[in-house]
């Protein structure tokens, strides 16, 4: 009897040792099989180049081990521990090992440890003959889409009414209207995977169709519009014919509502809890008016009352669909212009040869659904037979739906598959990554296979005071999540300990009110810890500062190389920010534009602020050369310089009629303003020197063109720094993940738990309504928590609270497990609305709080 096959799922939290985990299991596999190419039968696909090259490298390191006659002691455990599971001599591991790796390095190409996206671009070009580059700079590319879009609508009579309407509908709301922003974030939209399935709905519809609907649209809430006025202009006839004023009223709440009703000022919910209460007690009028009023007849109280009820029934039965109709007409014409869009797409995609690195899992759907996943998946399915994912967590909806049918198909073949991942390692919603796949995993019920999902729960990674303050905390912040899928998640999460004693974790906390400069005052502290740190006997590459973004980073690294500290970071460390290279453009301005006089000032000012002339320098002395003639301009600035290579002469004739490169005009600069004397700054310089050849090999071209070109790329280019081996890692958390470290330090640990980007999502709507439409796109904006409770719209912006909430905890989960040794946090303790509010309100549940106390710590510093 055959049993059905089982789909091993493991929750593996930080520390757990994933990677080796999942090395054991692939060795597994590979050594129990007589045949030396076993390994041409498994696929292993992971989230980042980074973790794919790390489990290919561990991979091949054991193989090579094995296959010795003495394993080095850091193999010993697992090559003894898979001799005895697969019951082999030590000569018999030792030699199909050997076997193995000679057959890897006859045939690398069919050692399949991937990424995703590498594997699904190599699928669309071997199954579907596509020759194209894989494009991966997306916004260069959405950037000329919306550049050639604008200039072609423009030019027609027909587009340039439609965005005419669309800039007066703007203006009407009191708001500017941006089309290029507007089009930009249409056309990034459509290579979001977010956004695929509404979108693919929505092209089906013609041109005619949007402007139908908006007609629709138009009529639908004028009508609910018009049922409102009507209802407030009757509350005021009822005031006007018993000469009742609304000062009359105990409150002003009820003439406010019906005065929103009459105007049509209803986008906001115009309810509030004393309106009701007031409602319910008959009692509206001020004693003063009732004793005078005597003859207000509880009749008239009666229509006040039945016509309140009346009109927040149709408040309430309409404004949901009202809201969305509102909002869509606001973007209707945009969404008119996605098959210009389309066609832009098409064209420079084909110009260009070149596939979107963003639209690779699109690609391979579309395949597969137009009937297409037979000869894929069948030519697939018959070279893998065993499967590994890592990372499951951070996976698309589309990137499962594309390789589930191979895990499938091997699942109900006799092969394997072992899914990996950790819902509280799940960052990258932003980028599609679906965490509910995952925990939908957990209980999915199949015909042709099990599920068998485990939880990994050692902690092999951090000391016991670390993983004990991170069990504690984790526990405290579950009871944040209003969602019971998040909240168990969270709860659940305490780690066993395994190795006991040690660690250290400190919880600094400064006011921001009462700082100056909070950035400079945390890098101070900061700084001071490093050192610290050093005089313990750290290396500088044991330390990690982990930014929440490439601003935060970026200031942290400027710092750092200014205080001599060497550092090794991926955060975009701009060149332009840098005072050589500001010197140098500067520089070729002045020699461009002889007679652009501002730019001899701006010049001369950076020279005098970063101390490059001789003491004597003058403001009368200044004004005098600014108006020379260049030469001599130029060659009094190098006079009257501090540092200087006098030696060599700068001769502008030399440059304007010596064709002298752009690459030798940026050395002879560099040279004789003496630019590489402060050695801090040699990575800016030889960043800027490559970008310079870069140009000179790609482009060629004048001074001028240079500067064009310099102005389109200078808020991209960043400093080349060298992997030095001693030198601080600065990176940002989405970078940290997977790595360790034995120092973390996360500075500025107070990021918002609802973030202020300007985000949205796709609500369902009901098609009959809108044309067949199901799916509207709604941006999220802080009035929707106004909208009624009981609504779709309000389901939707709670769901979207909720997510945001689990993305910047999860985020702090990631930071704060990847230290091995000592963790310390920098944290503000007056923003409520931050994460640095979980952090203060689990040392009020620990009894430890004191707002005069500015540092906590757990374990002992010095050990």
């Amino acid at each position: 009897m055959l049993f059905p096959a089982t789909l091993k799922i493991y929750n593996a939290s930080a520390g757990s040792g994933k990677t080796f985990f999942l090395v054991k299991n692939y060795l597994h596999i590979l050594l129990r099989s007589p045949n030396s190419d076993e390994f041409k039968k498994i696929l292993a696909l992971t989230f980042t180049n980074k973790a794919s090259e790390e489990m290919k490298n561990r991979i091949l390191e054991c193989i090579k081990e094995f296959s010795k006659k003495k394993v080095k002691k850091e193999y010993s455990y697992l090559f003894f521990f898979l001799s005895k599971d697969l019951k082999l001599t030590n000569d018999q591991l030792h030699y199909r090992s050997k076997k193995i790796l000679d057959e890897i390095l006859k045939d690398f190409s069919s050692f399949t440890i991937s990424t995703i996206d590498k594997f699904t671009y190599n699928i669309i070009r071997s199954f579907f003959s596509i020759e194209k580059k894989l494009e991966m700079d997306t916004n260069n590319f959405l950037s000329e889409i919306v550049k050639n879009l604008l200039y072609r609508l423009k030019s027609s009579e027909k587009w340039s009414t439609i965005l005419v309407e669309s800039s007066l509908d703007k203006l009407k709301e009191g708001k500017n209207w941006d089309l290029s922003k507007e089009l930009y974030k249409l056309t990034k939209m459509m290579i979001d995977e977010n956004s695929f399935f509404p979108l693919k709905k929505i092209k089906d519809y013609s041109l005619y169709d949007l402007i139908k609907l908006k007609k629709i649209l138009i009529k639908r809430t004028i009508r609910f519009e018009s049922k409102c006025k009507k209802q407030g202009n009757t509350f005021f006839n009822i005031l006007k014919k018993n000469s009742i004023k609304k000062e009359s009223f105990i409150h002003l709440d009820l003439p406010r509502f019906f005065q929103k009703m009459k105007m049509g000022n209803i986008f906001f919910n115009p309810l509030n809890k004393r309106l009701e209460k007031y409602m319910q007690s008959n009692i509206f009028f001020s004693k003063d008016f009732r004793k005078k009023n005597k003859q207000i007849k509880l009749i008239e109280i009666n229509k006040i009352q039945s016509l309140y009820y009346k009109t927040i029934s149709i408040y309430d039965k309409n404004i949901s669909s009202y809201i969305i109709d509102k909002l869509l007409l606001k973007d209707i014409n945009i969404f008119s212009t996605i098959h210009e869009i389309e066609k832009e797409f098409y064209i420079i995609k084909k110009e260009k040869k070149i596939i979107l690195n963003a639209e690779l899992n699109k690609i391979l759907h579309e395949k597969i659904i137009k009937g297409l996943f037979p000869k894929i998946y069948e030519m697939m399915g018959m070279q893998y037979k065993y499967y590994f994912i890592d990372e499951f967590q951070d996976t698309s909806f589309l990137q499962w739906q594309n390789i589930k049918f191979l895990v499938e198909n091997a699942l109900s073949e006799n092969g394997s598959a072992m899914i990996v991942g950790d819902p509280k390692q799940s960052i990258y919603r932003w980028r599609g990554g679906d965490v509910n796949q995952f925990i939908n995993l957990f209980n999915y019920k199949s015909k042709n296979y099990h599920t068998k999902p485990k939880t990994i729960d050692i902690n092999y990674r951090s000391l016991e005071e670390i993983v004990k303050f991170n069990n504690s905390f984790y526990k405290y912040v579950s009871k944040f999540f209003d969602s019971f899928i998040y909240k168990n998640i969270y709860e659940k999460s305490e780690q066993k300990i395994y190795k006991k004693y040690g660690g250290y974790v400190e919880l600094n906390f400064f006011s921001k009110k009462k700082v100056y400069n909070y950035k400079e005052y945390i890098y101070s502290n900061l700084k001071k810890k490093i050192e610290k740190f050093v005089n313990l006997n750290y290396l500088l590459s044991d330390i990690a500062i982990l930014v929440r973004n490439n601003e935060e980073g970026n200031f942290l690294s400027e710092k750092l190389i200014k205080d001599n500290f060497f550092i090794n970071t991926s955060v975009s460390l701009l060149i332009k920010n840098h005072i050589e290279i500001q010197i140098i453009i500067n520089l070729f301005y002045i020699i461009s534009y002889p007679f652009y006089y501002k730019k001899r000032i701006f010049f001369i000012w950076i020279l005098l602020k970063n101390k490059f002339f001789i003491e004597r320098i003058d403001h009368d002395f200044i004004m005098k050369i600014v108006f020379m003639p260049l030469d001599i301009f130029i060659k009094k600035i190098i006079e009257n310089l501090k540092y200087s290579n006098s030696k060599k002469s700068f001769s502008i004739n030399n440059i304007l009629y010596n064709n002298k490169s752009i690459y030798d005009l940026s050395e002879s600069v560099i040279d004789i303003f003496q630019l590489l004397n402060n050695k801090n700054n040699v990575s800016s310089i030889y960043s800027f020197l490559d970008f310079v050849y870069r140009f000179m090999k790609d482009k060629g071209g004048s001074i001028i063109d240079f500067l064009d070109y310099w102005e389109l790329k200078k808020d991209k280019e960043s400093i080349i720094i060298s992997d030095n081996t001693n030198a601080i890692h600065v990176m940002t958390i989405h970078k940290s993940k997977g790595l360790q470290f034995p120092i973390v330090i996360i500075p500025f640990a107070d990021w918002k738990i609802y973030s202020n980007n300007k985000e949205g999502g796709w609500i369902k709507v009901d098609p009959h309504l809108y044309h067949g439409i199901s799916y509207f796109y709604l941006e999220i904006k802080s009035y929707l928590k106004y909208v009624n409770k009981d609504s779709k719209i309000y389901s939707f912006y709670e769901k979207y609270l909720s997510e945001v909430r689990f993305d910047n905890i999860n985020l702090l989960y990631v930071s704060t497990t990847r230290s091995i040794e000592k963790l310390i946090l920098f944290s503000d303790m007056d923003n409520t609305k931050s994460v640095s509010s979980y952090i203060k309100g689990f040392l009020h549940e620990k009894k430890i709080w004191n707002e005069k106390k500015q540092k906590y710590s757990f374990g002992n510093e010095e050990k």
